[in-house]
């Protein structure tokens, strides 16, 4: 029951979210607890954040405030990289609080929606990790003290 009202508040915010411009689907969004964040920097073909000294739990208000401006940027790397057109509002987004160089930061691992096919609700608890798949699939790193975002980078190419 406690799952369904944290499942609940966080829908409510990524709404509030949603309204301010961004594409990004509401309910498409989930915060990892500080451990199992860990695990969203294991990718293996592009670039996570390390050394990882530290895992702390970013707020659901910290997850609304960078999601316009993840709408945005993601739709700006689509627009370049991308020729089959995938819209921002495709992609699933695991969010997880790492410390790296001694800053908070918000990692957020990205992938697209044809991937929940074989992952089902998975996703809200173990991390995706894809190898390869270029645009499938994209890593971010958010600075909430300076709202800024860094490191953009898409999966690599088979």
């Amino acid at each position: 029951m406690r799952r369904f009202w944290a499942s609940l508040a966080v829908a409510l915010i990524f709404a509030t979210a949603a309204q301010a411009q961004s594409l990004l689907n509401p309910q498409w969004g989930t915060i990892f607890q500080p451990v199992p964040a860990l695990q969203l920097a294991h990718q293996c073909s592009r670039t996570a954040p390390s050394p990882i000294t530290a895992v702390w739990q970013p707020t659901y208000e910290q997850i609304a405030a960078l999601e316009p401006k993840l709408s945005s940027l993601l739709a700006g790397q689509l627009a370049t990289y991308s020729k089959d057109r995938f819209s921002a509002a495709d992609y699933y987004r695991q969010y997880g609080g790492l410390v790296v160089g001694g800053k908070q930061i918000i990692y957020v691992n990205g992938f697209h929606r044809r991937l929940m096919a074989t992952d089902g609700a998975n996703w809200l608890t173990r991390a995706v990790l894809i190898c390869d798949g270029g645009i499938i699939a994209f890593g971010v790193e958010y600075d909430p003290a300076t709202g800024t975002f860094s490191h953009f980078t898409f999966n690599g190419h088979l």
